[in-house]
């Protein structure tokens, strides 16, 4: 599934309640950054209501069009 620009802002938008478009159109943030940021979040939000972390990587992983293991890589490495 492609993420699309719009998505992602909308996702930030939702989880830090900033508009995020300002610093993309000017190159201070690139799509790649922000889909980081944002499974990341939605990772450890998730993780917080008790779910199993195998099953919130799948399912970021699903939405995100993203490997299991890129998201161990996002979420673990610093």
């Amino acid at each position: 599934m492609e993420i699309t620009k719009d998505l992602i802002l909308e996702e930030i938008k939702d989880l830090a309640g900033i508009d995020a478009g300002f610093l993309l159109e000017n190159g201070l943030l690139t799509t790649e950054h922000a889909r980081k940021w944002v499974v990341k979040k939605k990772y450890f939000q998730l993780a917080r209501t008790g779910r199993t972390y195998t099953d919130i990587k799948n399912e970021l992983s699903d939405c995100y069009g993203l490997s299991v293991s890129t998201i161990e890589k996002m979420v673990y490495r610093k």
